[in-house]
């Protein structure tokens, strides 16, 4: 049976937002004929998705790996001393909780009060995120939901490198905490929880929650995917349908084939905060300026549309570890005998097999305290003063470790690595995406603005001087990966210092080259000492200079875009009200991180399934239904019990 012509809402784009509202509209009424439109090809039981310990290969642009679209600065930035980033997103049904790193954090309660938006305050939405939750850890507070169809657990190991991070955040001066993703706490350490089903092994990604779990059991979602929407169909300003077209362009000798589907109730942009306002431009939703340019009829003149563009923004340092420490490195690097082990072990038992682990185990949230705040500069005192001080709740950095190298193995030396990965929660930069022509097939013109605020330096600075320090008091610590640090002056006291003879000896014994020297510029590690006591790294201007330096040549995206088509009002570049419906049009609605009007200190998987059950309510409401808890039992996986349950099932 082929796709009908006409249904009566239309999803545009699978992300986990727009799979909670097709996958929710749909449960809640047989009757109600939903279309679900995604770029990118169906994710359903593909073992490259499911399995949570090979995300990283989802990462690669290699020309190769269709899961990810690639955005690049159109112009390079003097920010970034002469850079242009590159910033993915998702390509697959699911979105990025098909790839992602399965991170479970959530952003902190002032965040969403902030939205300063009626039905948008924490209180307001807590019911909702307790809604999604199938929670599998122990806690000690109410904020947590037990009976949804998004599972959240430690998985299925937790390495020794994650305890021993934990140890030495407590010694300066970051305290453990039970439970960081409890709206509230700001400067903690924790094992950090995952999006994996500890009872299957298995990835928790949106699709396969929300809508193959449907699909399962009715007939009422359809579902096409490899086609990408054109723009929204109006009659007036009212939506009745879109226009679609092949993901690539490669017949009909390059020219625009559309299909056409009729929504008779609603439509619904969930493509993303960079497809979103790319569908509403084409559409003739944006600045009457730039439309007028391309020769688009204008239907709402919006200029917010594709501004204020917002990402997290991470640096990455490596340092070396034990040869006996527990990675990843081996199986990264495709050592076949460590890969057949580790697939064998999945095959065998998923729910306890290393690869159902991202092996990111723990992580911390960090605040300044008054004497770090006096090194962090005026722009980001400034800052701090507006933004942070009276909101105690809210991180000013994020950071875990990854118990591997996150980089490409072949430019790395032999050797076993732990990856400090932090980024900064709230930056002060902003950016803007906009269409460069009517063609969907068309690059956009892209600034992702990353650094173009001086405030953002002070932050990741400080950050990358306490993620050193951390890693200076593990156990397992064997000094520094050089290449992957800043170039301090080597005469500095703060110049790095690569991996110790004793554990280079270890590596190669046969080796004539080890322990070569030559020169002050590399210099070899300090052996291990379990009594020795660390200090502080004392660090000049000239090498805060190296690290604003080394900030500018290698930051980059988390991944966590937002904030193109604001929910705020219209006089001040708003696109959405706070029912979610564009300004200046009619049956037409934005359910993504688009709308967000302000920043969200979170992995941004979370604050997505939480927009989009929101959405579905508010589209509920409109159409007369009720959400239906729990949902349509999700595939592979054990129903939830309503309650804490932390136990395997055995």
């Amino acid at each position: 049976m082929g796709h009908p012509e006409e249904v009566d809402v239309i999803v545009c784009g699978g992300g986990p937002a727009g799979c909670v509202v097709a996958g929710r509209l749909a449960y809640a009424d047989p009757n109600l004929k939903v279309m679900l439109i995604e770029g990118g090809a169906n994710n359903r039981d593909d073992p490259w998705v499911y399995r949570p310990g090979i995300y990283v290969r989802n990462m690669q642009q290699d020309g190769i790996n269709e899961k990810a679209t690639f955005y690049t600065d159109t112009m390079a930035s003097s920010y970034l001393r002469g850079r242009q980033s590159i910033v993915p997103c998702a390509n697959i049904l699911g979105g990025g909780s098909s790839i992602n790193f399965q991170m479970y954090t959530r952003a902190s309660a002032s965040d969403w009060d902030d939205f300063k938006t009626e039905g948008w305050t924490a209180k307001d939405l807590l019911p909702l995120m307790k809604r999604l939750e199938n929670y599998q850890k122990p806690t000690n507070n109410q904020t947590h939901g037990y009976d949804g169809p998004i599972a959240i657990s430690n998985g299925g190991t937790i390495t020794s490198l994650a305890q021993d991070f934990l140890r030495a955040s407590d010694a300066v001066g970051i305290p453990f905490s039970d439970d960081l993703q409890d709206l509230d706490t700001s400067h903690a350490s924790e094992i950090w929880a995952k999006y994996i089903n500890r009872h299957t092994g298995r990835r928790s990604d949106a699709a396969t929650a929300y809508v193959h779990s449907v699909m399962d059991v009715q007939h009422n979602l359809y579902l096409r995917t490899n086609a990408r929407v054109n723009r929204v169909i109006f009659e007036g300003n009212k939506a009745v349908g879109v226009a679609y077209v092949p993901s690539r362009n490669r017949a009909h000798g390059g020219q625009l084939k559309e299909t056409i589907v009729k929504a008779r109730k609603y439509v619904v942009l969930s493509s993303g905060t960079l497809g979103t306002p790319q569908i509403l431009e084409r559409s003739g939703v944006g600045n009457s300026k730039l439309l007028q340019k391309l020769d688009i009829k204008v239907v709402s003149d919006l200029p917010g549309v594709g501004e204020q563009y917002q990402d997290h923004y991470t640096t990455l340092s490596l340092f070396r570890v034990s040869n006996e420490s527990a990675t990843l490195d081996d199986f990264l690097r495709g050592d076949p005998n460590v890969r057949k082990e580790l697939f064998a072990e999945w095959e065998a038992s998923p729910e306890k097999a290393r690869l159902s682990s991202n092996a990111i185990d723990a992580g911390f949230k960090i605040r300044p305290t008054e004497e770090e705040l006096k090194e962090m500069g005026p722009e980001f005192n400034q800052l701090w003063k507006t933004y942070f001080k009276d909101k105690p709740d809210k991180p000013v950095m994020f950071g875990s470790i990854v118990s591997a190298a996150y980089a490409d193995h072949t430019l790395l030396p032999p050797g076993k690595y732990l990856t400090m990965f932090q980024y900064l929660e709230y930056p002060a930069s902003r950016g803007n995406i906009h269409i460069s022509s009517p063609s969907p097939y068309k690059e956009p013109t892209f600034d992702s603005g990353f650094m173009n605020h001086k405030a953002d330096f002070a932050p990741i600075r400080w950050s990358y001087k306490k993620t050193r320090e951390i890693a200076r008091r593990m156990d397992a610590y064997r000094g520094e990966l050089t290449s992957h640090h800043p170039r301090f002056h080597p005469a500095s006291p703060a110049a790095c210092k690569d991996i110790d003879i004793k554990t280079a000896k270890q590596l190669m014994p046969d080796g004539f080259t080890v322990g070569i020297h030559m020169g002050t510029w590399h210099k070899p590690g300090d052996q291990y000492d379990a009594s020795k006591v660390h200090e502080d790294i004392k660090y000049s201007e000239e090498d805060d200079k190296a690290i604003d330096d080394w900030i500018a040549d290698h930051v980059e995206t988390t991944w966590h875009s937002l904030g193109t088509c604001a929910m705020k009002p219209r006089e001040e570049g708003g696109v959405v009200d706070g029912r979610l419906n564009v300004f200046g049009t009619q049956n037409l609605k934005c359910v993504d991180l688009s709308i967000c009007p302000d920043n969200l200190g979170t992995n941004t998987y979370s604050s997505a399934l939480l927009v989009g059950e929101k959405g579905a309510s508010l589209l509920a409401e409109d159409l007369g239904l009720k959400i239906k808890t729990p949902h349509a039992p999700v595939p592979h996986a054990p129903a939830p019990k309503g309650s804490p349950a932390t136990q395997q099932v055995r």
